[in-house]
């Protein structure tokens, strides 16, 4: 066995999973994180963005927590319910609409965050009606046209 960190380990003689190295931060979490952010539009491919850093969004009772973040990974604090989570393999990640309404809240640049919405809306997984709250975070900045 190997030690990936602290009470996680992985059997050596078996290929690595996909996902393998997010699924090891998602058991620190205790399996109550979403992956989410930049990480989230990586996951579903909304973006050219290679997040330099992990985002994960715990539960808002965890924000009391004294916890040690692992290194190269930024916590996020809120409550959603288990439909704004979707699964890539063995790990959750937040749904298209609420990883685009993240990433206007936290400020994603509007070149990057227009691409991934027009991208969405291209692949019919989010509806424009849906987005008032990311349109408006874009309007500032010509809003959806390119």
């Amino acid at each position: 066995m190997l030690r990936v960190r602290r009470g996680v380990y992985r059997l050596v003689h078996f290929p690595a999973g996909d996902h393998e190295d997010l699924a090891a931060i998602w058991l620190w979490s205790e399996r109550q994180g979403v992956f989410s952010h930049q990480t989230a539009l990586a996951l579903h491919d909304l973006s050219d963005v290679l997040p330099a850093q992990v985002h994960v969004t715990l539960p808002a009772a965890w924000h009391k927590r004294r916890l040690r973040e692992p290194e190269g990974v930024v916590l996020h604090y809120g409550d959603m319910a288990e439909s704004d989570w979707q699964w890539f393999g063995p790990v959750p990640a937040t749904a298209p609409q609420r990883t685009l309404e993240d990433c206007a809240a936290g400020h994603l640049p509007p070149e990057l965050l227009r691409g991934a919405v027009l991208d969405a809306l291209d692949r019919g997984l989010v509806a424009r009606i849906d987005l008032a709250a990311v349109e408006a975070a874009l309007s500032p900045f010509g809003g959806l046209a390119p």
